[in-house]
């Protein structure tokens, strides 16, 4: 998540990874647990029923299903090897184990099932493509060495591209100024890509460590507006190690290294450089949580007295929290706390920022798409409060931004490596400053890719 990362503008810019409307979230959540006790009390009526008659395969599945849904994979588990012991040449139920052990982390497993049920006689076309589809990833996770990556191209149009202050006005020197028409709020068209790469390495020591590399990478293209075309790239590298296998199982801590550069209409416009450390915390299988901190040194190549920010220390503390709710509903949510210092206080700040999103997925609509389609509404709020008030820009007035994204992401993999993305996304920021009060909403599609 890129909370606060960039300045308001650029953070407007760029894609939006994730994020939740709140409204929608009290509708999901408000139903779950009545929804929960029903499904626990359909999944012990099934298991009675399967176990009065264990060779009834509709049972079986019908409980397979009910548990899966709940999460309690182990059971689900244990009910298809029930039903593979009296008959060992079902496929649909070795890749069922298949994917149940994928979900588990038990990869080992998950490619004897999958490799299986790959070299059955009867397997029908539909299952062979998901055998197919989820067998590389399979046997990906079990190498020391591990790549993918993901990448995104396509269209978006904004309503406010140049970004500039929804009432017209502009204030310098402490006096409001009408601004003129070549400055006021225009729309656009503009090119896009998106790409982000991910490399693990085991590091074989028995304790499960890791060391972890990522890098994102984003470019934009405007149709009329070409100085504001956008460009910005991050990478970050460090090892993540188990804090105590023993005594605390799955609690890892990540120190990194980590840094990245940003262009404004082909011309570098900042770059950061910093160190962090993060921890991840399993408290079960559907949820964790981890807190993390970071230093960063920001450094901007910019003169401009009316500019927002400066070169600066930035600190920031943080925690995200990520929760399975349900096979196919999984809630990602990150709050922080950000100071930066500058030479100039009126660039000084403390910000905080909190956002969401709700990953919802659901079957594509023709049988042969292996992959599950996924709608993501978001939600992300930050507040920054500076120090001082801009001299350049009002002498009297202490510049305080209160900005509201909200929006939804909508996910369709055709194949096993290529898909179709789309989202929506409106943008609106209050501030004590006519000069930084504007709202944009922006529409983007286009092909992905996974590797």
């Amino acid at each position: 998540m890129w909370f606060g990362v960039f300045p308001r503008s650029l953070q407007v810019r760029a894609v939006s990874a994730l994020g939740l409307c709140g409204v929608c979230a009290l509708g999901f959540f408000a139903p779950i647990g009545g929804a929960q006790a029903q499904d626990a009390s359909e999944q012990q009526n099934l298991f009675q029923q399967m176990v009065r008659n264990p060779g009834n395969h509709e049972v079986t599945f019908a409980y397979v299903k009910v548990a899966t849904a709940r999460g309690d994979y182990e059971a689900a588990i244990g009910a298809l090897e029930r039903l593979l012991f009296y008959n060992p040449k079902l496929t649909r139920v070795k890749y069922e184990l298949g994917a149940l052990y994928f979900r588990l982390g038990s990869y080992e497993m998950a490619k004897r099932y999958f490799k299986e049920a790959l070299a059955s006689p009867d397997i029908d076309p539909v299952t062979k493509e998901r055998v197919e589809t989820y067998l590389p990833d399979t046997e990906k996770q079990l190498q020391p060495s591990r790549f993918s990556g993901f990448a995104q191209t396509g269209i978006r149009s904004q309503s406010n591209a140049s970004f500039a202050p929804g009432n017209g006005v502009l204030r310098f020197g402490g006096q409001d100024l009408a601004l003129l028409p070549t400055a006021q709020r225009k729309s656009d068209i503009n090119w896009f890509g998106l790409v982000g790469l991910s490399h693990d390495y085991d590091l074989q020591n028995q304790r499960g460590d890791i060391l972890e590399t990522r890098a994102v990478g984003y470019l934009t293209e405007q149709s009329r507006m070409k100085d504001l075309n956008v460009g910005t790239f991050e990478i970050s590298f460090g090892p993540r190690l188990a804090l105590a296998p023993e005594a605390l199982p799955g609690v890892t801590v990540k120190p990194y290294v980590v840094g990245g550069n940003t262009w404004l209409g082909g011309v570098s416009y900042f770059s950061t450089a910093g160190v962090g450390i993060g921890m991840k915390v399993p408290v079960n299988d559907r949820f964790s949580f981890g807190p993390d901190f970071e230093w960063r040194r920001a450094d901007f190549r910019t003169a401009d007295p009316v500019a927002g920010f400066g070169s600066s220390d930035w600190y920031t503390t943080g925690l995200s929290a990520n929760w399975n709710i349900a096979q196919q509903i999984k809630l990602d949510a990150r709050g922080l706390y950000r100071r930066g210092d500058a030479a100039l206080a009126f660039q000084s700040f403390d910000q905080w920022a909190l956002e969401a999103a709700l990953t919802l997925e659901f079957a594509p609509p023709f049988v042969w798409m292996s992959r599950n389609w996924s709608i993501a509404p978001f939600v992300r709020w930050i507040d920054t409060r500076f120090d001082a008030a801009n001299p350049f820009i009002d002498p009297l007035t202490v510049r305080s931004d209160h900005q509201w994204s909200v929006g939804a992401l909508f996910n369709a993999p055709i194949t096993r490596n290529f898909g179709i993305s789309a989202a929506v996304q409106y943008d609106k920021t209050d501030s004590s400053l006519p000069n930084y009060r504007l709202d944009n909403f922006s529409v983007m599609f286009g092909p992905t890719a996974r590797f």
